[in-house]
C-alpha cells in the first residue's frame, strides 16, 4: 500500500469514527447552489470470493448500506431524476442501481436493502433472464478460469500465458478489453473461436447466475424498480442503428410484457464515453424511456442531460475511506 493510501486511510478512520464523515456527507449537499444527486452502481453481491467473477461481499455491502441509510436520502432513480428536473429533490440525495440482473441481487443484496428501507433499480439484460446461460464476459471468465491450455491467442499478437491464476486474471482483463473494442459483426465469431481454443472444463456456471422472471417479480414486490439494459449486452456504439434499436426496444418490450407495467429507465452496456453515441441516445429516447445512465462519474443536476446521467461510486474496501470518498463524490467529475 502506498504512503498516500495509508495516509488517506488514517485520516478517513479518524473522521469516520468521530462521526465527522457523516457531517461532511450532509454538508456536501449544500456546497453547490443547486441540488444534485449521485447514482451508485453495483453488480454482484455474494460471498463466493471468486476473482474471476468479482463481487462485493454481503458484509461489506451491508456496512455500506448502513452508512448510506444514516447519511443520505435514497430514492428510486426515475423518481429522483424527475424531482431534480422539477427542482424538488432533497439535498444529499442518492440512487442505488444494479446492472445485468444477477440472481444475487435478490438472494444477497435485496434482504440488506430491505433491512434499511432503501429502494434500488435493477437493469436487466432481458435475453438472459430466466435462462441458465451466462453473459458473454462471464463465459469468457469461466473459460479462462477452467482452461486446460497454458496460453491463449486473441489475435495475431503474442499469446497470453495462462500458467498461474495471476496470468489468467491478466489475460481476462486484456481479453475483455479486446472483445469490447471489436466491431459487432466480429464479436461473436471471435468470442466462440477463443472460447473453443481455451478447451475449458465448463463454459456455463455450475449454478444459475441470472434472475428468473419469477424472481424479478419478487424484486418488484420488495420495492425494487426494474430498468432495461438491452437484450444481449452489446456495446451499442459498435452496432448499426437498426441493430441498436432492436436491442433497446426489444429489452423494454420483454420486461414490460413480463411485468405488465411500463419500463422508464435504461442503462447503456459498459456505459463509457466510447460505448454509446448521439444516435444511441436518440434511439433510447425514441423507445419511450424517461432517462438513461452511463458510467461517467460525477454529480447529476437539473442541467445533466436526462439520457446521459452520470453514475459510479467509491469502491474502496476500507469502509471509512469509502464513506469519505462517497461524501466528496459529488465534487469530482472523473
Amino acid at each position: 500500500m502506498s504512503l498516500r493510501s495509508t495516509a488517506m486511510r488514517g485520516i478517513s478512520s479518524v473522521l469516520f469514527h468521530t462521526g465527522l464523515v457523516g457531517r461532511l456527507g450532509a454538508a456536501a449537499g449544500y456546497v453547490w447552489p443547486y441540488a444534485g444527486y449521485r447514482v451508485l452502481t453495483f453488480h454482484r453481491v455474494d460471498d463466493e470470493n471468486d476473482p474471476f467473477l468479482p463481487s462485493m461481499t454481503t458484509a461489506r455491502f451491508a456496512a455500506r448500506m448502513a452508512h448510506i441509510a444514516r447519511h443520505y436520502v435514497v430514492l428510486p432513480l426515475d423518481e429522483l431524476a424527475e424531482r431534480v428536473r422539477r427542482g424538488a429533490a432533497p439535498r444529499n440525495a442518492l440512487a442505488i442501481t444494479f446492472d445485468d440482473g444477477y440472481r444475487s441481487n435478490l438472494t444477497h443484496a435485496a434482504p440488506i436493502l430491505a433491512r434499511y428501507g432503501l429502494p434500488a433499480t435493477v437493469f436487466l439484460v432481458s435475453g438472459y433472464i430466466g435462462t441458465p446461460h451466462a453473459l458473454w464476459f462471464d463465459r469468457l471468465a469461466l473459460a479462462l478460469k477452467n482452461s486446460r491450455r497454458s496460453e491463449v491467442r486473441l489475435d495475431a499478437g503474442a499469446p497470453l500465458p495462462l500458467t498461474t491464476i495471476e496470468e489468467r486474471l491478466r489475460a481476462l482483463t486484456g481479453a475483455q478489453k479486446y472483445f469490447k473494442a471489436l466491431p459487432a459483426r466480429e464479436h461473436q465469431p471471435q468470442l466462440e473461436r477463443v472460447l473453443a481454443s481455451l478447451e475449458p472444463a465448463a463454459l456455463e456456471p455450475p449454478k444459475r447466475f441470472m434472475l428468473s422472471w419469477d424472481e424479478v417479480h419478487a424484486l418488484r414486490g420488495l420495492g425494487f424498480s426494474i430498468g432495461a439494459h438491452t437484450e444481449t449486452h452489446p456495446i451499442l456504439s459498435r452496432l448499426e442503428p437498426e441493430d441498436a434499436r432492436r436491442e433497446i426496444q426489444g429489452s423494454r418490450r420483454a420486461i414490460e410484457r413480463a411485468l405488465g407495467r411500463p419500463v422508464t429507465t435504461f442503462a447503456y452496456p459498459n456505459g463509457g464515453v466510447d460505448d454509446y453515441t448521439p444516435t444511441t441516445v436518440r434511439l433510447v429516447a425514441e423507445a419511450g424511456f424517461r432517462c438513461a445512465v452511463t458510467t461517467k462519474r460525477g454529480l447529476n443536476t437539473a442541467a445533466t442531460p436526462p439520457f446521459e446521467l452520470r453514475r459510479g461510486g467509491a469502491w474502496d474496501m476500507h469502509l471509512p475511506t469509502y464513506a469519505l470518498q462517497t461524501a466528496f463524490y459529488q465534487l469530482t467529475d472523473g
